[in-house]
C-alpha cells in the first residue's frame, strides 16, 4: 500500500491480502527456524502447522496450531519436568547425569527405531517466540500505517465533498471557508 487508497474496498482486500500472506511467511519462517534448530525429528512438529485467518469487515483473526510438542521444544522440556518442582531438575545436574549414565549417548525411542540421544542435557531450542514477537510487533506497524492512511483518505473525501457542497451553492472556497 505505497499510496493512499481511496476506495474503502480496495483497501480493505489490500489489507485482507497483507495479513493472509504474514500468516503464509509465518509459516514458512517457523519450518525453516526447525530445521536451523535441528528439531525436525520425525518430521511430525512442521506437518501439523497450520493456520487460519478470518476476516470480517475491517478486522480479522489469526489462528496458528501446531503439535503441543512444539512448545517442549521451544521451552527444553519434556518428559521429566514437572510444572511444580520448583525449577529444580535433579537429572541435570552434572553428578547424577554421570551416576546414570545420561551423560552418554544412548538409544532412545522404540527399540525397532527411534534414535540416539547426544548425552547432553537438554537445551532450549526456540524456534518460535523470537520470531513470532518480532513478526506481530512488524505486523502491527504495517497494519497502523495502513489504517492511517485510510483515515487520511477518508478525512480527504470528506473535505473535497464539503468543498464540492459549497461550490454547488455558491459560496467562495477561495482558500477562506464561509460557513454562510
Amino acid at each position: 500500500m505505497d499510496s493512499v487508497t481511496r476506495d474503502p474496498q480496495i483497501a480493505a482486500q489490500e489489507i485482507d491480502q497483507f495479513i493472509d500472506g504474514w500468516s503464509d511467511k509465518m509459516i514458512e519462517i517457523w519450518r525453516e527456524k526447525q530445521l536451523d534448530l535441528q528439531v525436525h525429528d520425525t518430521g511430525a512438529l512442521a506437518a501439523s502447522m497450520t493456520e487460519d485467518v478470518m476476516h470480517d469487515g475491517m478486522s480479522a483473526h489469526i489462528q496458528m496450531q501446531f503439535a503441543q510438542y512444539g512448545v517442549y521444544q521451544a521451552f527444553g522440556v519434556g518428559y521429566g519436568y514437572i510444572h511444580s518442582n520448583g525449577g529444580d531438575l535433579p537429572f541435570l545436574a552434572p553428578d547424577y547425569r554421570r551416576e546414570h549414565h545420561l551423560d552418554e549417548p544412548r538409544k532412545r525411542g522404540p527399540a525397532w527405531g527411534g534414535g540416539y540421544t547426544s548425552g547432553e542435557p537438554r537445551q532450549r531450542r526456540d524456534w518460535l517466540y523470537p520470531k513470532l514477537y518480532g513478526s506481530v510487533m512488524k505486523m502491527a506497524e504495517a497494519m497502523a500505517q495502513m489504517t492511517g492512511q485510510m483515515g487520511v483518505a477518508l478525512v480527504c473525501d470528506a473535505l473535497e465533498n464539503a468543498r464540492a457542497a459549497l461550490q454547488r451553492r455558491g459560496h467562495a472556497t477561495d482558500g477562506g471557508l464561509q460557513l454562510f
